[in-house]
């Protein structure tokens, strides 16, 4: 070991103790300051690493450490700077300190207690180990132990890391550790190892694995799954997290795709971050950090495509483990994920429209840039960006010809611009209808998810109030009635809608009985609130408060036995059109459980009865208005239910067809069933109905028996009028 090098180690040694010292007062004496000053460390430790991205590292030469047994023409042993168990621990450190700097600067943004302590307690053995072995990381460097600025800025960043790992460190010993806890942490540190993998690793320990990963062999397979595994795995653990949660995971993912993206050293035009996925790291960083949603789109709709085509056509012809391969890969997979994950986590809301056309935007400017680039650049050296320049994509799609036969060329002050402008603009249209089938494909999957989502939640309902039910129904039978009391009735108790989030019930606390017999006619006009009490009645609709029984059976926690027993004629009548009328029937009749015999005789009486006979046997599709409303109503009288609800039953029908229906009314109250319907037409609930209700505004307004108001002369238009 030199002098000047134990120099650079005492000095190190000195500003790392200087730094405690100045990390201690700092916490102690200025407190109320220390995220101000935990944010301004944190922000030179990013700075100053960066300049160790962008720089030349030895170490990455190293080939083959372990020495296993591959084909290789390369001396592995004449690559090593150290010894093998030297070199891990060098490459370990590294690796460690990488993840800590992505973790510092997502802790900027989003201070997790549980990142905290990860950097509190991590930095601060990582500040010590690379003081322990700075001489070697110098070398790792530089190759030698010169002094130079590599060495200057390797001190700061220690020193910087210390301040930091130490004002978290202060602030997480009352951080309390549980096993679920534990695991958590676990995943993070092992999600946060694979995300940041210096992409030199696998050549570094393994040398050449003997394999390109291309043409869906196991290898390219391989690098096929990660991503979809990746995101299935990362979603599963992250759905139910907190906002910032999600946030900081989508921020360390592009911080993450920075770092891997500019492992690679860029020394020439050609590596410029110019080709799509490429671009797409840069613009989803910026995306991310400074919430730019046009950026973010564009990688959403173009960069994901671009990823796809990349993943499963790779570009190159080379051992897998070498850093073209992983470098490839991890661009890649993060211009992938990162946009999908963050639609999913709900980082950045699902796109619209208005979401397509900024992308478009973006995609055009991007496009037109790189034309000309390409045209530019390849006046000094090969350049293909996003594959617009060369015949890459004409050969393998055999159109070479396209490409070469329709060129516009001219000459500026000695460079030769080249646009071969028939295959580039079909090229951007393509990419464009590419982009738009994109949206499609997305807008379906989130369909798909949502009524995915939606049926699970109505499972769960589902199993939950079965679960009440039975508690509830004590020794009884779950198809028991709940309530003997109200058998034949309808009850409403204290019934109140209220759609959404709005805070004004469309029904408030409205009770309501309704016993055997009676045809019981609902008045209110238009938005009183009588299709609302109806279509919960029925269970189409849930109930904020108050109960619904039809025949002793609860519609809120008996739905199937409430239903069974109850009819409905809906005031629009939708049936399958492409049945016939028979066909129609009975497939409800199934519906209903109705025993064959027993839904012949009904259907053929109830056909005849509603003179349909005509046309039962034609597809429904070709009945009139009338004749629909004739087959809703057998449909909902084949099960002969003691409630039959009709809402607006009388609407648009000729007199015959209102005639017919009428007397179905009176002939099924006259068997000892209830008859509940709503209309607008006074004078057919005066003539049939023996009891009414109206609402207003949906409040009850009063229960009246139609012959008391016969008796006391009070017409039921005035009293319908007075409601309203």
């Amino acid at each position: 070991m030199t002098w000047g090098c134990c120099i650079h180690m005492e000095t190190t040694i000195l500003l790392g103790f200087l730094f405690i010292v100045l990390g201690l007062v700092l916490h102690y004496k200025y407190n109320e300051y220390k995220n101000i000053y935990t944010k301004v460390f944190s922000v030179g430790l990013f700075l100053i690493y960066l300049t160790r991205l962008f720089s030349f590292d030895t170490i990455n030469q190293t080939f083959n450490l372990l020495l296993f047994d591959v084909v290789t023409p390369i001396n592995s042993e004449s690559t090593w700077i150290f010894s093998p168990e030297l070199s891990l621990i060098i490459l370990f450190q590294r690796w460690i300190g990488v993840v800590l700097i992505a973790w510092i600067f997502t802790s900027i943004l989003y201070p997790l207690k549980r990142l905290q302590t990860l950097i509190g307690y991590f930095g601060l053995i990582l500040s010590v180990l690379y003081i322990i072995f700075f001489n070697e990381h110098v070398i790792a460097f530089q190759n030698s132990l010169d002094f130079s600025s590599r060495v200057v800025e390797f001190m700061f960043e220690i020193c910087f890391l210390l301040i930091v790992s130490l004002s978290y460190l202060l602030n997480s010993f009352k951080f309390k550790i549980s096993l679920k806890e534990t695991w958590i942490t676990v995943l993070v540190i092992i999600g946060s190892m694979f995300a940041l993998m210096p992409q030199t690793l696998l050549i570094n320990l393994f040398g050449n694995l003997g394999e390109i990963p291309k043409e869906f062999n196991v290898e390219h397979l391989i690098l096929i799954l990660i991503p979809i595994i990746a995101m299935f795995v990362i979603y599963k653990l992250m759905k139910l997290k907190s906002v910032d949660a999600k946030e900081a995971l989508i921020l360390f993912l592009a911080v993450a795709s920075i770092f891997q993206y500019f492992y690679m050293r860029r020394e020439d035009l050609a590596a410029l971050p110019f080709h799509l996925c490429n671009m797409a790291v840069i613009l989803i960083f910026f995306a991310v950090v400074f919430k730019i949603k046009s950026f973010f789109y564009f990688a959403y709709f173009a960069n994901v495509i671009g990823a796809i085509g990349g993943i499963l056509l790779p570009n190159y012809e080379v051992d897998f483990f070498t850093l073209q391969v992983i470098h490839f890969a991890y661009n890649h997979i993060y211009a992938l994920i990162i946009p999908i994950l963050g639609v999913a986590l709900g980082v950045f809301h699902k796109p619209t429209l208005k979401s397509m056309y900024q992308a478009l935007i973006v995609f055009t400017v991007y496009y037109l840039v790189i034309l000309f680039l390409n045209a530019w650049f390849n006046n000094y050296t090969l350049v293909d960006y996003f594959f617009a320049y060369s015949d890459f994509l004409t050969d393998m799609l055999d159109l070479r010809q396209l490409q070469y036969n329709y060129v516009i060329e001219f000459t500026y002050q000695d460079l030769t611009f080249k646009f071969f402008w028939l295959y580039q603009l079909l090229y951007y249209l393509s990419f464009m209808g590419l982009m738009f089938a994109s949206w499609y494909v997305y807008d379906w999957s989130y369909a798909s998810i949502e009524r995915n989502r939606q049926l699970r939640n109505k499972q769960q309902q589902m199993r939950y109030d079965k679960n009440l039910l039975i508690q509830m129904l004590g020794d009884k039978k779950i198809d028991e009635r709940m309530y003997e009391a109200y058998k034949g009735m309808i009850k409403i108790s204290n019934f109140s809608k209220r759609y959404g989030k709005s805070n004004r019930f469309a029904v408030k606390n409205f009770s309501l009985e309704v016993g055997p017999g009676e045809i019981f006619g609902f008045l209110g006009h238009n938005g009183a609130g009588k299709s609302t009490t109806i279509k919960s009645m029925v269970g189409i609709q849930s109930i904020t408060e108050g109960e619904i029984m039809i025949d002793g059976y609860s519609i809120k926690t008996q739905p199937i036995e409430a239903k069974l027993r109850m009819g409905y004629v809906s005031d629009n009548h939708a049936v399958y059109e492409k049945l016939t009328g028979r066909e129609y029937i009975y497939y409800v009749s199934e519906l209903y459980k109705v025993d064959k015999n027993i839904r012949d005789e009904r259907f053929n009486k109830l056909v005849k009865e509603l003179n349909l006979e005509h046309a039962i046997d034609q597809e429904v599709k070709s009945y009139s208005h009338g004749m629909k409303q004739k087959l809703v109503v057998i449909a909902s009288l084949i099960h002969e239910p003691p409630v039959w609800i009709l809402d607006e039953p009388l609407t648009g029908l000729d007199p015959t067809s209102a005639y017919q229906i009428k007397e179905s009314m009176k002939e099924h109250a006259r068997k000892g069933n209830i008859v509940f319907f709503s209309s607008h037409v006074i004078e057919v609930v005066e003539k049939i109905c023996t009891k009414i209700a109206v609402i207003n505004q949906g409040e009850l307004i009063g229960v009246y028996e139609v012959e008391d108001l016969k008796k006391k002369g009070i017409s039921l238009e005035t009293l319908y009028m007075q409601g309203k």
